[in-house]
């Protein structure tokens, strides 16, 4: 079963990844849902809904 996050619409519409301010996408990560960041190839976790949008939490991701 693949989960995807539930955020807002409207949340969603303007969320950045922190680092270079660059549009997030929906993904599914190895433990849940997360938005990545194709520019810094970082994935945030997304924990009961809420991006957890911090760089020192961030997975990279596999190139």
């Amino acid at each position: 079963m693949t989960q995807t996050p539930t955020i807002e619409p409207w949340l969603r519409d303007i969320l950045r990844c922190p680092r270079c301010h660059g549009e997030l996408t929906d993904a599914t990560g190895p433990e849940g849902p997360e938005l990545h960041c194709a520019t810094d190839s970082l994935g945030f976790p997304v924990e009961d809904g809420v991006p957890v949008l911090l760089v020192d939490l961030a997975r990279p991701l596999a190139g």
